[in-house]
């Protein structure tokens, strides 16, 4: 028998039986819905995933100094002075710079200053030489911090590029902008920003916020604690990057760098170390529960509708019991009657597919529009549908396809 008869034969008897046979598809159509959306939303938030990751930065370990209060610094000052220059000092000594870069910043009080805004909302850090080249900050226009800036203390600062169209417009003239913070004058050198924009709902799933320099004002270090404040006793800064060779290497320097802190600070918590590459393990670890969960849920759904399919195909076989009769006296083997019973199993398990998958981009499409939940559309989900669909037809359809195979071609006659 050719292939397209059996088809023809077999649309023939869905559109006789049609509201039966949309019955049926019910089930396969939910689970292969459930299946499209739960891997579009996992592949979608796989993708978040690496966007977070390349926002906080791919290569970078960061050090992050814990806030404590008056309370707890009393009574771990004697062993702990928080993050300094001293830590910085001793992760360069015990690491290996070649191909890594270090660099670090302070947040600067500033109670007082000449811009348009409240000085409590006012944003500025004092950062090592090599903080714009770490952070993958650009310089958009003027010039950045020179070696001299930091050796003679000079009153310069970069303003980022919000804070720059915020307070000096569009096109400013960086030659002629001076900013007071505090007491003292400081001469605008030029401005920086990020190549890419950052989304506002990747920074909540992020513990480093990569977007904190959008608003910002950045001084030499040197310069802060000369001219606008005396070192601090505790907490002298309070971030550390590290930038690595790689990826892959972060989680090997995160282990040298706690073990130093850990050793410099007696073993004060007062710090902590994310790596981007434990950070990325972590994140993939809770979501693959989530698609565990999600599978199992969209497994019942197909199950349920393998097991109506079953039970439908063995009505079919009853119901057609001189059809088949028929088709043996004339010849048909039993390798005829398991082909047309199973291309009828497959092809609604088929067509269920169809169905559902525009059902569950459809789906898709309302989560990604009423919610925050991030939605990618791939192939592969649709691959995996249709493979599922072709083996529930198979598996569900095989016994009664032997079933009606199986029949005494005279006694099914006969009964007729």
């Amino acid at each position: 028998m050719k292939i397209s008869s059996l088809i023809r034969g077999s649309l023939t008897q869905f559109r006789g039986n049609l509201v039966r046979t949309l019955l049926t598809l019910l089930g396969i159509v939910f689970g292969v819905a459930s299946v499209i959306a739960m891997i579009t939303v996992g592949e979608g938030a796989q993708q978040q995933i690496l966007e977070n990751i390349r926002a906080l930065g791919a290569d970078l370990v960061q050090i992050q100094s814990v806030q404590m209060d008056d309370a707890q610094i009393s009574r771990v000052i004697n062993d702990s002075q928080g993050l300094s220059e001293r830590d910085v000092r001793a992760i360069s000594r015990v690491l290996p710079m070649e191909g890594r870069d270090l660099a670090w910043m302070g947040r600067v009080p500033v109670k007082v200053s000449s811009l348009p805004i409240q000085s409590c909302d006012l944003q500025v850090f004092a950062v090592s030489p090599l903080f714009l080249q770490v952070h993958k900050l650009k310089l958009l226009s003027g010039r950045s911090f020179q070696s001299d800036d930091f050796r003679e203390e000079r009153s310069v600062i970069l303003v980022s590029q919000e804070y720059s169209r915020r307070f000096f417009g569009e096109s400013p003239k960086l030659d002629s902008i001076f900013v007071r913070l505090n007491q003292q004058w400081f001469r605008v050198i030029g401005i920086f920003g990020k190549d890419a924009k950052i989304d506002e709902k990747m920074r909540k799933s992020v513990p480093i916020d990569p977007g904190r320099f959008s608003q910002a004002i950045i001084m030499p270090f040197p310069t802060a604690g000369g001219k606008l404040f005396p070192p601090k006793i505790y907490g002298e800064l309070e971030h550390i990057a590290i930038k690595c060779r790689s990826l892959q290497e972060t989680t090997q320097v995160k282990a040298i760098a706690d073990r130093v802190l850990g050793a410099s600070h007696h073993g004060i918590a007062d710090f902590r170390i994310v790596a981007p590459q434990e950070l990325l393990e972590q994140q993939r670890a809770t979501q693959r529960i989530f698609n565990i969960v999600l599978l199992c849920i969209a497994s019942i759904s197909l199950l349920v509708g393998g097991i109506g399919i079953m039970n439908i195909m063995l009505a079919n076989v009853l119901e057609r019991r001189s059809e088949i009769g028929i088709r043996r006296a004339l010849g048909a083997k039993k390798r005829h009657i398991i082909a047309q019973f199973l291309l009828e199993s497959v092809l609604v398990c088929l067509i269920g597919g169809v169905i559902g998958v525009a059902t569950g981009v459809g789906i898709g499409l309302g989560i990604r529009r009423f919610t925050e939940i991030p939605i990618t559309f791939t192939l592969r989900p649709i691959l995996v549908s249709f493979g599922i669909s072709f083996l529930i037809g198979v598996i569900f359809g095989i016994m009664p396809a032997r079933k009606a195979a199986n029949l005494n071609p005279i006694e099914a006659l006969h009964n007729e």
